[in-house]
């Protein structure tokens, strides 16, 4: 399988609540749809302060079965390891370049006070033959 969709979107400010936000509203769009999410995290920090904003969501009826790498079955995963070589979305929360490219929909979040590095992942996946989307919020 390879991607299909490569979706970036670029946030209203550069403030870290309004990053977890996104990330906690992206997690419950791809959980009501049954799909299947990773989001790969810069350090162990991150996924611990995301596990603890999806368990703090704002909408106390819904429910959001996430994990922290693979500790237990769920259709979120928050990784700071290894990811699988494909999937259904990978959310990319670093800097790095990915060279997967067996997931459907691979999404980005574009800093708005740092989007050098945004159009750097831009160029690298167009570089792999893929068609970025810039996606409204």
């Amino acid at each position: 399988m390879s991607v299909s969709e490569v979706w970036f979107y670029l946030l209203p400010d550069a403030s870290e609540m309004t990053r977890t936000a996104f990330i906690v509203k992206f997690c419950d769009a791809a959980a009501h749809r049954d799909r299947q999410a990773v989001l790969l995290c810069a350090d162990m920090s991150e996924a611990e302060q995301l596990d603890s904003a999806i368990w703090q969501q704002s909408r106390p009826e819904s429910f959001i079965a996430h994990s922290i790498n693979h500790r237990c079955p769920a259709p979120i995963q928050l990784l700071t390891q290894d990811i699988d070589a494909n999937g259904d979305i990978l959310l990319n929360l670093t800097d790095q370049l990915l060279t997967v490219t067996g997931y459907q929909r691979i999404v980005e979040i574009v800093n708005p006070d740092n989007r050098e590095a945004s159009r750097s992942r831009w160029r690298h996946y167009q570089q792999l033959g893929l068609k970025p989307e810039l996606k409204p919020i």
